[in-house]
C-alpha cells in the first residue's frame, strides 16, 4: 500500500479542509452583509454554519495530522511565516502584476496589505516570543490586567492565577494596551 501522504485520499482531504476554511470565511462575509441589510435571522444562520465549517476544518486537519494538532506555540510560528510570505512576497508580486497591467488601484491595495501582513507578522512574532519566555503573563513593573471573559482589571506585575470574577484561568488575561488591536 502506498504512503497515505501520496495518496488521493490524502489529496481530497487536504481538498476538503481548505474548501471548510474557505466556506467558513465565505459564510462570515455573508453574514456581515445579511446584518448589514437588516436580515439577522440570516445573518444567525451563516454564523452557525460558518462554525460547523470551522468543525469540519478541525476535523480535516485533525486527519491530515494523524490525530494531533499544532499547539499554539506551533501556530503562532506557522502564522508569522505565513504573515511574513505575504508581507515579503506575495502581495508584492501581485502589486507589481496589477501595476503592470495597469490596475493601480488594485495594486495600491496589495501595497496596504503587504504593510498589515508585515504589522501581523510582528505581533505574532512578539506573541510568540512573550509565550516563551513567560513575559505573556508576568512583567518587571505593575500592569493593568484585563480578564477578556468579563472584563474584571487587576493591576499588579502578574496576572492572577484565576479571575476573581468568573474564575477564567489567567489564559484569559492580557495586560492592558498590549494586545492585539
Amino acid at each position: 500500500m502506498m504512503r497515505f501522504q501520496d495518496s488521493q485520499t490524502h489529496a481530497n482531504l487536504q481538498t476538503a479542509y481548505e474548501n471548510e476554511l474557505s466556506a467558513a470565511a465565505r459564510y462570515r462575509l455573508a453574514a456581515t452583509q445579511a446584518r448589514q441589510e437588516g436580515q439577522i435571522s440570516v445573518s444567525g444562520s451563516f454564523l452557525i454554519m460558518s462554525r460547523h465549517a470551522m468543525t469540519h476544518a478541525a476535523l480535516w486537519q485533525k486527519r491530515l495530522l494523524n490525530g494531533t494538532c499544532p499547539n499554539t506555540m506551533q501556530n503562532l510560528r506557522d502564522a508569522a511565516q505565513g504573515e511574513f510570505g505575504q508581507w515579503t512576497w506575495k502581495y508584492t508580486s501581485f502589486a507589481k502584476t496589477a501595476r503592470q497591467e495597469g490596475y493601480g488601484d488594485l495594486a495600491d491595495l496589495f501595497e496596504r496589505l503587504a504593510e498589515i501582513a508585515c504589522y501581523h507578522n510582528v505581533c505574532l512574532c512578539r506573541l510568540a516570543d512573550d509565550l516563551a519566555g513567560e513575559r505573556m503573563y508576568h512583567r518587571e513593573e505593575d500592569a493593568v490586567w484585563l480578564c477578556l471573559a468579563c472584563g474584571y482589571a487587576h493591576t499588579g506585575p502578574a496576572a492572577p492565577s484565576q479571575c476573581p470574577v468568573c474564575a477564567k484561568p489567567k489564559g484569559w488575561f492580557e495586560a492592558m494596551g498590549e494586545g492585539f488591536e
